[in-house]
């Protein structure tokens, strides 16, 4: 159809318009598949780069708010909105960003307002996903939104994620396809499109290496400063421990601790490995007796570039204190991930999703297990915990001193400075 041609060169021209305040988006607008959706009421993108234009929303948009509004599509790609928001409420995470990348384009583009009745939440380009997240489910009834990411009418928050404040929160039945956010799902697009399952396959990895040059681009270039979320796509990495170097005080406390809660005793009859390199030095080693440490991630978007740090450091004083077993539980409200690795594959461990600013969840869970001798929290201390001590050791690893005045009631703490 004619009409829907002209549609799409339209909002292939608005694309190329983003590239003159944002260059550092190029590769994915080259990359963006613009597709016409009847289905769709707005506009919405797919992790493969799709962007689903419904050609009534477009036309009722001004070039200006036209560039805008494809500029936010551009960046949920940008910042891996897809994959951040696995293992959270996905709609609700959706919103987070939402707030976010609007209230960082008002301020890039000098807009007063956000068009075609987008999420507004002014200052949220300073705050995270997480913090948003949370914000939403503790103080929903408080807290505004709209029925739908554009387009929408005024609702409260917890009108709008009314089981937020369930138990569990988290992924559940405001995850429908057709529930007005714009951050669409893999199975969305494989139900519109069950002939294109593999191209978009290949193109969703080929998105996920360009979202990280646009990211990389942008801080070089300055671009989005002051955008706490910039550093998102990191989120879902493979963690590259950094293992077998100097260790720093904050390592031996650690190395230390793990010595300590360990079940075994010391015996010369399996000498220790850690300094097999000395001829004329022999330690004693631990009696084999395999036990499972437990460790907590706080995956939100301070804690990215320390989580490869803590987690080498584990691996390496895994094998000198018996474990046989390394369990990572992550968890928001409820606890959203809880995976069994062993020691040596926490060198290339892959995190998914966002853990979140509460471990309350994920120590409650852990205290029901029987198996549960310690736990590690790694965490940036910016975090709810639950005020009784649970039935375990617990160390608390922090990033860097926490100007939140971290000081839990039980447990030991280790900064890694």
């Amino acid at each position: 159809m004619s009409a829907d041609r002209d549609v799409v060169r339209r909002v292939e021209r608005g694309l190329r318009m983003v590239t003159v305040p944002f260059p550092h988006l190029a590769g994915l607008v080259g990359a963006a598949q613009v597709t016409v959706e009847r289905r769709l009421p707005t506009m919405g993108v797919f992790a493969s780069g799709r962007l689903a234009v419904n050609p009534d929303f477009v036309a009722r948009l001004n070039e200006a708010d036209l560039t805008f509004v494809l500029a936010h599509e551009m960046l949920h790609l940008a910042l891996r909105t897809h994959d951040r928001a696995k293992g959270a409420g996905r709609l609700e995470f959706n919103y987070a960003h939402d707030y976010i990348i609007n209230d960082l384009l008002r301020a890039e583009l000098g807009r007063a307002t956000i068009p075609a009745s987008g999420l507004d939440m002014p200052g949220a380009r300073t705050r995270s996903a997480e913090e948003i997240v949370l914000e939403m489910r503790r103080k929903g009834g408080a807290t505004a939104s709209r029925s739908r990411v554009w387009d929408g009418e005024p609702v409260p928050a917890q009108q709008r994620f009314p089981g937020a404040q369930r138990a569990g929160g988290g992924a559940g039945a405001r995850d429908e396809a057709d529930d007005g956010g714009d951050v669409l799902s893999d199975e969305q697009e494989g139900d519109w499109y069950p002939g294109e399952v593999e191209a978009a396959r290949a193109r969703r990895e080929q998105l996920k290496a360009l979202a990280a040059k646009a990211l990389s681009l942008a801080e070089a270039m300055g671009a989005l400063a002051g955008a706490r979320d910039i550093v998102a796509g990191a989120t879902k990495q493979h963690v590259d421990a950094l293992r077998g170097l100097y260790r720093t005080p904050w390592q031996l406390a650690l190395q230390r601790w793990i010595e300590a809660v360990a079940p075994g005793e010391r015996t010369f009859a399996r000498p220790s490995r850690r300094e097999a390199a000395a001829a004329d030095v022999v330690l004693p080693g631990r009696r084999r007796e395999g036990w499972l440490l437990n460790v907590v991630l706080d995956t939100s978007a301070s804690m990215t570039d320390e989580l490869p740090r803590a987690l080498g450091a584990i691996a390496d004083f895994c094998d000198a204190a018996g474990v046989d077993q390394v369990r990572l539980v992550q968890c928001d409200a409820a606890v959203t991930a809880d995976a069994f690795i062993d020691p040596p594959d926490l060198a290339r461990h892959e995190l998914a999703g966002y853990g979140g600013s509460d471990v309350s969840p994920a120590l409650a869970h852990l205290a029901d297990d029987a198996r549960t001798r310690a736990v590690v929290v790694l965490t940036d201390g910016d975090v709810g915990f639950p005020q009784d001590p649970p039935p375990f050791d617990v160390l608390w690893v922090l990033p860097r001193a926490s100007g939140t005045g971290f000081a839990p009631p039980y447990g030991r703490v280790v900064v890694m400075e």
